[in-house]
């Protein structure tokens, strides 16, 4: 395994051992409460002492290590990445210099491009996996580790998104480099595209799927232009067409086959004594009533009717309102909702007390 694949505290008891030392480790404080106590830890060796604080002793043990190792690399000892001072990442196209922790300032994701070229070159899929969580809570230090088979490259930062992207940037920039000669031809700015495209192909278009909201701006006054105000002119023509041509069907089969060309759809139910059908969806809510299912389905192909005239008459002569036309015809019995507008049959005699409905 290699050293940066290793701990803090590993990699400095390796250091230590080349130097003929050994490191000294104290927990010399506590506080908090039981279930939220915080440890520091002091490391001592080489004449120098830090001391480190975290959630946990063994965090801090491993901080109090990280910090020593700093101190050492600071002092001119050779302390292995991702511990000792930062260095310039591997020369190759575009890669630009970072620090241990801190960001690239390339505005490119690095992760992206690691994926793109192990897809196109047909190298192992690129990994990605968190190998150290160390400091106290409002300093972390999270080591993310990218690996393409057996090659591997850890990255050490305040957040885990920015340890994964530099991590990904220097393995990226050293297979660049030593495959330099096979990925001449990969270019970095379509690889980019690519990666648009395909996550434009995996979206889902949450519109087309959202539930469908009442219009609640619309005004009592314009009850009767719910149906054909929320409906685009090429929908409302076919199904004016669609109705000419069923003039010999069923009014269940007119119906059904007017509704689908709105765009619509149907919904039958009962309400005892009455069979119910509900077109959906709608603003306000249409529902039409009659002795049985037939004379529900005759009741809203009246008033569909009547709708679609009412919607493609001339503005100097508008026929009556679908309201007005389905409260005057000879089937209509009840009242008018703005929920709920029911038109019962000739033989059906309901009386909804209170309530105002076609």
């Amino acid at each position: 395994m290699e050293a940066t694949m290793k701990t803090a505290v590993t990699v400095l008891q390796e250091l230590m051992v080349k130097l003929g030392k050994t490191p000294e480790y104290e927990c010399t404080a506590q506080s908090g409460p039981k279930h939220q106590a915080t440890f520091d830890y002091r490391c001592s060796c080489c004449d120098v002492t830090v001391v480190a604080t975290a959630r946990s002793k063994k965090e801090a043990k491993q901080e109090a290590a990280r910090m020593m190792l700093l101190q050492l690399a600071r002092l001119g000892h050779a302390v292995p990445p991702p511990y000792g001072l930062a260095a310039p990442a591997p020369a190759a196209p575009r890669c630009s210099p970072m620090e241990t922790g801190e960001a690239a300032c390339d505005p490119r994701s690095y992760v992206a491009l690691l994926k793109e070229l192990c897809e196109e070159y047909k190298l192992p899929a690129a990994e990605f996996e968190l190998v150290g969580d160390t400091g106290p809570p409002h300093l972390r230090h999270f080591t993310m580790r990218a690996r393409v088979g057996q090659l591997d490259r850890c990255a050490t930062a305040t957040a885990k998104k920015t340890a994964r992207q530099i991590a990904a940037q220097q393995l990226y920039c050293y297979l660049r480099e030593n495959l330099a000669s096979l990925t001449a031809d990969f270019v970095e700015e379509d690889a980019l595209v690519r990666v648009v495209d395909k996550a434009k192909e995996r979206y889902v278009d949450l519109d087309s799927d959202a539930p469908w909201r009442p219009d609640l701006s619309q005004k009592i006054s314009e009850y009767h232009l719910g149906l054909t105000s929320q409906i685009e002119d090429n929908a409302l023509a076919a199904a004016a067409t669609v109705l000419r041509e069923a003039r010999d069907s069923s009014p269940e089969r007119a119906l059904a086959a007017a509704v689908q060309a709105l765009g619509l759809r149907l919904e039958y139910g009962a309400l005892e004594p009455l069979s119910v059908v509900q077109l959906t969806p709608t603003s306000p809510a249409l529902a039409f009533a009659g002795d049985s299912r037939d004379e529900a389905a005759r009741a809203a192909l009246r008033y569909v009717r009547a709708a679609l005239a009412f919607a493609r008459a001339p503005p100097h002569s508008p026929p009556h309102s679908p309201a007005h036309s389905a409260a005057h015809s000879p089937a209509h019995s009840t009242a008018h909702t703005p929920a709920l507008a029911f038109a019962p049959g000739p033989s059906t005699s309901t009386n909804f007390a209170g309530v105002d409905c076609f």
